[in-house]
């Protein structure tokens, strides 16, 4: 790219992390509606801004007030956030025995590595 030439918002790379709150982001927003999800997302922010500010932490502490706020029912929200990652990075998401939603993202994490 030359100098000075605007960059293609299109072509922009994400982290795995941003890839994870965008998708938290996107299905929140289609199952509660814009404002429903700003609301969780700010009682995530101010449910511990400390851990909010540190990016790997994000992912934990948004699920953590998302269950807070919901309880078992976020469970199916927790569901569509991974079913949207995996199509998202092209993989098939199986439901599996004695897993979470960090479980999940743990063996995320390590494909992306």
């Amino acid at each position: 790219m030359v100098s000075g030439e605007p960059s293609n918002p299109l072509r922009v790379e994400k982290s795995f992390e941003d890839l994870i709150l965008q998708t938290i982001d996107n299905v929140l927003k289609k199952i509660l509606g814009e404002g429903s999800a700003n609301i969780i997302i700010i009682y995530a922010k101010k449910s511990d801004p400390s851990k909010w500010e540190e990016d790997p932490e994000k992912v934990k502490v948004f699920v953590d007030a998302l269950r807070n706020l919901i309880g078992l029912s976020s469970r199916i929200i927790e569901n569509l956030i991974l079913k949207n990652l995996y199509s998202k990075l092209k993989l098939n998401f199986e439901e599996k025995e004695d897993y979470d939603f960090y479980d999940y993202i743990k063996e995320l994490w390590k494909l992306q590595i």
